[in-house]
């Protein structure tokens, strides 16, 4: 919520503006994981008045409008806008990268400053805007210029305040149907706007209700995946995976997607089969879309110029990058390390997106940290990254045997036998050396060898409770002039007391014999009751039931 709080509104008509604030959140479900509302009031100059994460209930959200204090002052609505986009749509305030971002303008007058501008960088971000004009005086094209789609959806003009209670409701309708993100498919419960559980918006037949619901494992493939990335604005698909049934809380599913590639929304693809309430799988959908991130212009897709798309392709602003962002920029594209980072100049000058470094150092992704730069560049970066190495397979091997987890990430030996861990790559290169690293609760370890036919074998004559920890494989090769590395997955390595071992065995082997002396018995005694009796020379059987 952007508020004017300027001279030219009457403290009566600010108090107006206030219950009508009031009325709003008193429609809205507020709560961290649904509806967050943070306020900004302006006049010469912006002040936060609250965060998005500052009020996690409604009462304490209407508590805060009612203390706000009307600043006064002259329109600068230009400045407002600038400082929303720097300061109140950040990660570190409360802004949740899968939700809509919305901005609600309350003004009464013209603003005494360009709005054309900070407005077009708002929506450049893909922050929608609503303007809510008040009075006889405001400037209806600059407002116009302001706000979002269209006029009928996303600018409300009243002659006075009063007549705001009236269309109360229709003005929440319209925030909470936003379009500014896809109003038919979403990932929920994922790390980032780009991963996370499909969910489909659902119609009943009536069309009088609408849900959202999660899709089977089994009605969904690939070409249905590029579909859904490239509808929510991510790059393409990167795992394509089911989620259990029982932690999925939706209970209706959607029939089954049979997209061509061609589409522009999942719902436009062809669809068979009827709605069920049960997979046969138990699994829905988990998705996971590569980030709007890409490098263009160079031989491969991990070097060339960094873009970032936040509704469309711009170059980043090189100002101020160092290696450590750049091998950060590296990581997300899933290529590896960086190899060289330069900057170029781009004659064009176009716009490009200005980068927040600290917000990116702190692990969040770029487009999280992206914002339209205030001033035209020419400085643009360039990135060569590698993705030339496999990923190195670690096992573990012993002559008196292995015990191995389903998912083979731990292993356990016995103490005092000999084991062998290995370490191999699929054949790319020549050469190159492996690396054993071992991380226990008391020390780290390493031992090198060179690698023999792409892999390297370390024996350990006999396992001791030392050798209980997290090893993993590094390989390391020299290529095209340069030193690159590939990790493997970690592998928990467990030492057991091979006489616990021996005893539960001889239990288990006396069980077994006890069980068996016991059948043999009871075998014996049923043959001694089928012995016909004697009696007088004849022989009689005994009655059986």
């Amino acid at each position: 919520m952007l508020v004017d709080g300027s001279t030219s509104i009457t403290r009566e008509d600010f108090g107006n503006i206030k219950l009508f604030l009031t009325e709003i959140v008193k429609n809205i479900h507020i709560d961290p994981n649904s509806v967050q509302i943070g306020l900004t009031q302006y006049s010469s100059t912006p002040k936060t008045e609250w965060d998005l994460n500052s009020y996690k209930t409604k009462t304490s959200l209407l508590m805060a409008i009612n203390n706000i204090r009307q600043l006064w002052g002259t329109t600068k609505t230009g400045r407002a806008l600038n400082y929303i986009l720097h300061r109140s749509f950040k990660p570190n305030v409360g802004m949740r990268a899968d939700s809509k971002k919305i901005a609600v303008l309350i003004t009464d007058g013209e603003s005494a400053d360009d709005v054309m501008p900070p407005a077009k960088n708002l929506k450049d971000t893909g922050i929608e805007i609503y303007v809510i004009g008040m009075g006889d005086y405001v400037n209806i094209p600059e407002l116009q210029t302001i706000a979002s789609g269209d006029d009928k959806t996303h600018l409300f003009l009243f002659s006075n305040y009063e007549s705001l209670y009236s269309v109360n409701n229709n003005i929440t309708s319209s925030l909470c149907h936003s379009d500014t993100a896809t109003d038919s498919v979403r990932l929920v419960n994922g790390t980032s706007l780009c991963s996370g559980r499909l969910e489909v918006k659902y119609s009943q037949s009536d069309n009088s209700n609408q849900i959202w619901s999660s899709v089977c494992e089994a009605d969904f493939d690939q070409t249905d995946a590029e579909v859904v990335c490239k509808e929510i604005g991510c790059g393409p698909p990167l795992v394509l995976q089911g989620v259990f049934y029982g932690e999925v809380e939706a209970s209706k599913w959607t029939k089954e997607f049979q997209c061509g590639g061609t589409e522009s929304a999942l719902l436009d693809c062809r669809r068979s089969g009827s709605v069920r309430n049960i997979c046969s799988s138990g699994k829905v959908v988990g998705l996971t879309c590569s980030e709007p991130v890409r490098l263009v212009g160079g031989a491969s897709r991990c070097e060339g110029i960094l873009e970032v798309k936040l509704g469309t392709w711009r170059p980043v602003n090189a100002l101020g990058w160092t290696m450590q962002e750049g091998a950060a920029a590296c990581g997300e594209l899933d290529c590896g390390s960086v190899v060289s980072m330069e900057t170029r100049i781009d004659y064009s000058v176009r716009p490009v997106w200005e980068i927040q470094l600290s917000c990116f150092k702190s692990g969040s992704p770029l487009r999280e940290c992206a914002s339209l730069s205030s001033s035209q560049s020419c400085s643009v970066l360039e990135l060569v990254c590698t993705d030339l190495l496999f990923q190195p397979i670690i096992s573990v091997s012993s002559k008196a045997g292995v015990t191995h987890s389903l998912n083979n990430r731990s292993a356990g030996v016995f103490q005092g036998s000999s084991f062998t861990i290995s370490c191999s790559i699929q054949p790319q290169y020549p050469g190159g050396s492996f690396q054993l690293s071992l991380n226990s609760s008391n020390t780290t370890h390493s031992y090198t060898q060179l690698a023999i036919n792409h892999s390297a074998h370390f024996l350990f004559p006999a396992a001791e409770p030392a050798h209980i920890g997290s090893y993993i494989c590094v390989y390391n090769v020299y290529v095209f002039f340069h030193d690159f590395s590939s990790k493997s997955h970690p592998l928990t390595l467990t030492v057991s007391d091979p006489t616990v071992f021996i005893i539960r065995l001889v239990l288990l082997l006396s069980l077994l014999l006890f069980i068996s002396l016991i059948y043999s018995s009871l075998q014996n005694t049923r043959r001694k009751q089928m012995v016909p009796k004697r009696k007088h020379g004849a022989a009689l059987l005994s009655p059986r039931c």
